[in-house]
């Protein structure tokens, strides 16, 4: 076990779905106050794709507690980055307690996740040190506890803005976000076909839809209220998870499926 906490990241979230018009008037709005994220700059598409695999309970616990807008909830995902060769896989335990977000967040090489968790006595690999392995202890704890499985894989391109002004701020904008249903501990699963999250019949809309999000410590920055006022920004409740749960699952207890291998 390792003696070291894991990393805490606390921060605020507010999400809006804007059409892509709007998204145009965020980006150079938040120009003077933002730098492209390095990782996505030296991209053609100034973005980046991630995979995330979510996991929960045989009964949705996790999803029903985040309908139910629980004050206090978590969601529990391994998260990937397709784009970067050789991209660890991120264990990652979101818990969100009011407006307050927490995230521990730590890295397993690609080719020793997924036996990690099929495993219920696999110990954490050594090559897994300090914060990290911290984090992934407490995912693998929780994991076991809650008897948890994957039910969803979501894809999906980011924008990110990271603040040149503040500690901590950035601006995301989320766009292609689709989804499979999955039964198994891997990023390529066979099967279903994608199935858009961002369309604009699911979200009864005109046009598809861009998710961004604001995100910063304690305090809006002065910045971002500003942004926020001018264009008439108006936040609106969006889990990528939660959307995908309910296009698959609708959701009903028992339409989960069983993970082979798992138990």
């Amino acid at each position: 076990m390792s003696n070291e906490s894991p990393s805490l990241i606390e921060r605020r979230e507010y999400k809006y779905l804007i059409d892509v018009e709007t998204a145009a008037r965020v980006r150079h709005a938040v120009a003077p106050f933002c730098a492209l994220d390095p990782f996505a700059a030296s991209s053609p598409t100034r973005s980046y794709t991630i995979d995330t695999l979510y996991f929960d309970t045989s009964a949705l616990s996790l999803f029903w507690a985040n309908d139910a807008e629980l004050v206090d909830r978590i969601k529990m995902r391994v998260r990937t980055y397709p784009d970067a060769p050789n991209s660890p896989v991120f264990f990652e335990v979101k818990r969100r307690i009011n407006d307050v977000i927490s995230k521990s967040r730590g890295r397993v090489p690609a080719s020793q996740w997924a036996a990690l968790l099929a495993n219920p006595a696999a110990p954490i690999p050594p090559n897994v040190e300090g914060k990290d392995r911290a984090a992934v202890e407490r995912f693998v704890s929780l994991a076991r506890t809650l008897h948890i499985r994957p039910v969803t894989l979501v894809r999906y391109c980011r924008e990110p803005y990271v603040s040149t002004v503040d500690d901590y701020a950035r601006v995301t904008f989320d766009t292609n976000i689709r989804a499979r249903p999955v039964d198994c501990l891997t990023f390529t699963p066979a099967g279903a076909p994608w199935r858009a999250l961002d369309d604009a019949v699911l979200q009864r809309s005109i046009t598809s839809l861009v998710v961004l999000e604001l995100k910063f410590t304690n305090h809006v920055p002065l910045w971002l209220v500003g942004v926020a006022k001018r264009l008439g920004l108006v936040r609106r409740a969006y889990s990528k998870y939660g959307c995908s749960v309910r296009a698959f699952y609708e959701p009903m207890a028992g339409r989960v499926p069983r993970v082979r291998g798992w138990e």
